[in-house]
């Protein structure tokens, strides 16, 4: 007696299905660190970070069922995005520099000046990852130039909070997850907080464009 099919897949091909979405994902992480090692770090960030995105948001390429291939689709974006890409991650330099600045003066401060610094590094590092990711999102999903594209990355997470908040969920939950199994950082560590949050903010950004 056969096991009855879910969706037109059995079982095994419901975890075949599963072993191929794995697989890609930790293909996209591979890359990403790839891209990233490939542009000396600073270069190499956002391109790989928006090549990357552009797959997550294709479920046919995660599944294998689309044509173009994971890698070879990584590695066109990559190469395409790449000016485009670093002229969007300037304002997100910058502020990684102040906040490296700020990280080194917080141990010389005491009391609760130190206290409230505290504070706000940690606001604007969740504020600056937020917006950052939609940037990723966005660029990886329209054509538009680097600051209308910032103008948008900046205020979408304001205009929509429940997003914002998942996003914010996603993170802190997968570091959480991460801290407990190290061993899932090099394998996934990009590609599964990633992927949800495109899923979230492409949902929201499709609502916005079916309304307008």
């Amino acid at each position: 007696m056969t096991a009855p099919a879910l969706g037109g897949l059995g079982w095994t091909g419901r975890v075949m299905q599963v072993l191929q979405v794995v697989t890609s994902l930790i293909a996209v992480n591979v890359m990403f660190l790839l891209g990233t090692l490939l542009g000396l770090g600073i270069l190499g960030l956002m391109p790989a970070a928006v090549a990357a995105s552009a797959v997550l948001r294709q479920g046919d390429l995660l599944s294998g069922t689309a044509e173009g291939g994971v890698v070879r689709t990584f590695w066109i974006r990559y190469r395409a995005e790449f000016a485009r890409a670093n002229l969007a991650g300037i304002p997100f330099g910058i502020a990684g520099l102040l906040l490296a600045a700020d990280a080194a003066l917080l141990p010389t401060l005491q009391g609760p000046l130190s206290a409230a610094l505290l504070v706000l590094t940690g606001v604007v590092v969740i504020g600056t990852a937020i917006i950052a990711i939609t940037a990723v999102v966005l660029l990886s999903r329209y054509d538009d130039r680097p600051v209308p594209v910032l103008r948008f990355a900046l205020l979408l997470p304001l205009a929509s909070l429940p997003m914002s908040l998942g996003v914010l969920v996603v993170i802190a939950a997968w570091a959480a997850i991460v801290g407990a199994f190290p061993v899932l950082l090099p394998l996934l560590g990009v590609a599964i907080p990633l992927a949800i949050a495109v899923r979230l903010i492409d949902r929201r950004l499709d609502r916005i464009d079916h309304a307008g």
